[in-house]
């Protein structure tokens, strides 16, 4: 009988994720103590959401929003109304949006690329509208961003331990003693104990059919599974806004690569979206040098939508960069040069003969996301603090902050890391802690398994239940149905793997389910509908009354309870 051999690990503080924020919170933490590890899935120069470029994160630019008008508080106030509608860690989103240009100089000091003499603007800053009524998202060289954090973290002279899946949380006397991870390489199970643990692994994306069939065909990073979610829900982390969905969602290039939020984002200044016809649906955002006052910036949308033009028979819907001036297109070459997944996308329209000039480019919904506008995982305090003594979360790990994108995960990681480093010098001895016996056990089951079910059986039936029960039709029931089918899986699959490779894909059906199942019970629990991130069909009204509330769900003794949390 095999019996998976497990490796050893100490420090003072343990980041997991590479992303951007367990970058940041990495070089942080480093700064802070010397004896920091950063436990990452894959390898943190192309990792998290950012691994193939980021053009543009948003802050308050004094200089700018200033002149302009916009004050910090107005700014603020803007993200809670119309990106939050209110429901929003309040005291969290304002330090984000007051730091974060201290922390995009910090990636100028790294190495990025961040001013252009070509800008009239104070500093030579690129500003654009974006996500809010001021110009105030900066667009820069931010193709190699992870590339640049990774030299940085190197440079504080942080432990990097890549290709290890972190599974499971380490536990003593109720309070974070490290991590338990599954070498994707080494097929070795690596125990880190840590005094305190910065969770940053971000998103929970495979949970939906992807629009192409193809299970990896999406648009933000596949090997993005839950794991910290599901990691922190079974040692006991109270999990907030599960059951909201980004739908209905994002409408991307349907045969190209799909990215860059067309035609907005990184297609702007010339990007609009047309009809069949050729009607207008989406004007651009803006125009390069204009100005705006607060709350008299011009809309930018026309009373109809891509789905209500493709309902009443007008589509196909397009993305139609063909206008605009020389510098236009220029400049929107530039940016998507720079944004996640655009260098291949530009690779693939001149490998098929397409030029934004000459041609359009078809949209189609893409599939659900719990991210973003949902804003779920852990609730974190003003200090990035979890419900577990000891755990800290950043950026998209962390529940309660819609909208917050890479900002968020520059200054919570930051800030987190912070939180981590006063902890770690309190505590005199790293603990030992326990949590590592399930996974252990579910490793060493597919190990000496003879046959079995191959894990893209399991990751398509997860497909199928999450699709058919939670996305267009939304209920009791149908939730009720979803969870059964779910622990239907999870009770008769027989897993089996050939290599850490197709074994990390196992682990990955494990926090697959974990994370479909707390979705459905928070699906359950919330009786109301609250705008597109949550519609049910048997509750079809939004009831502030009772539910203007975060729902946080826990796993405790082997019982789940709800709590609700008002902002």
């Amino acid at each position: 009988m095999k019996g998976i051999e497990i490796q050893e690990h100490t420090c003072d503080i343990c980041v997991v994720g590479g992303g951007l924020a367990g970058c940041m919170a990495a070089i942080r933490a480093a700064q802070l103590n010397g004896n920091v590890m950063l436990v990452d899935k894959s390898h943190p120069e192309r990792s998290g959401c950012a691994a193939t470029g980021l053009d543009h994160v948003w802050g308050y630019f004094p200089e700018v929003q200033g002149r302009e008008g916009v004050s910090l508080e107005e700014m603020v106030e803007d993200h809670i109304q119309n990106l939050a509608h209110g429901l929003v860690h309040k005291k969290m989103l304002h330090y984000i949006a007051a730091t974060s240009l201290d922390r995009i100089l910090d990636l100028e000091r790294f190495g990025a690329k961040i001013r252009f003499e070509d800008s009239t603007l104070p500093g030579k800053l690129r500003l654009q509208y974006q996500m809010h009524a001021c110009r105030n998202t900066l667009h820069f060289e931010g193709r190699d961003v992870k590339r640049i954090l990774s030299k940085a973290v190197r440079n504080q002279g942080v432990r990097i331990l890549d290709r290890v899946m972190v599974m499971e949380l380490l536990v003593e006397d109720g309070e974070i003693a490290g991590a338990v991870g599954y070498g994707t390489r080494d097929g070795k199970i690596h125990r880190i104990r840590a005094k305190a643990v910065v969770m940053a692994t971000g998103r929970a994306n495979r949970l939906y059919k992807p629009y192409p069939g193809l299970t990896f065909a999406i648009r933000m990073p596949p090997a993005l599974t839950g794991d910290g979610k599901a990691a922190m829900f079974r040692a006991g982390v109270e999990l907030i806004n599960m059951e909201f969905l980004s739908i209905p969602g994002r409408w991307s290039s349907k045969n190209l690569i799909r990215g860059g939020g067309l035609p907005t984002g990184s297609y702007q200044p010339p990007g609009i979206g047309v009809n069949a016809l050729g009607e207008v649906i989406r004007r651009r955002n803006h125009d390069i040098g204009s100005k705006t006052v607060y709350g008299t910036a011009k809309t930018f949308a026309t009373g109809k939508s891509f789905q209500g033009e493709l309902e009443a028979g007008r589509g196909p819907i397009y993305a139609d960069m063909s206008w605009g001036s020389e510098e236009d297109q220029k400049y929107m070459l530039w940016a998507i040069e720079n944004e996640g997944l655009g260098p291949g996308f530009l690779h693939l329209m001149d490998s098929y003969g397409l030029d934004f000039r000459k041609h359009k480019i078809e949209l189609w919904p893409i599939e659900p996301e719990h991210s973003a506008t949902a804003a779920g995982g852990p609730i974190v305090d003003e200090l990035c603090q979890t419900t577990l003594p000891g755990l800290y979360a950043a950026g998209d790990e962390a529940g309660g902050i819609p909208g917050s994108v890479a900002p968020g995960a520059f200054t919570m990681g930051y800030l987190a890391a912070e939180s981590a480093a006063k902890r770690a010098d309190q505590i005199k001895a790293i603990p030992v802690g326990k949590g590592e016996e399930q996974v252990v056990a579910f490793c060493n089951g597919i190990l000496n398994r003879s046959g079995g079910d191959p894990w893209e059986e399991a990751q398509a039936t997860i497909h199928n239940i999450m699709t058919d029960y939670n996305v267009h039709i939304r209920s009791e029931t149908m939730a009720n149905r979803g969870l059964e089918s779910l622990d239907y899986l999870a009770g008769t699959m027989r897993l089996t793997a050939a290599n850490p490779h197709e074994l990390t894909h196992c682990l990955e059906m494990r926090n697959l389910i974990e994370c479909g199942k707390i979705i459905f019970r928070s699906t359950i629990e919330r009786k109301e509908s609250r705008g597109k991130i949550f519609q049910r069909k048997d509750y079809p009204e939004q009831d502030d009354a009772n539910w203007f509330c975060f729902l946080g769900q826990k796993l405790e003794r082997g019982e789940v309870s709800f709590q609700k949390h008002v902002p």
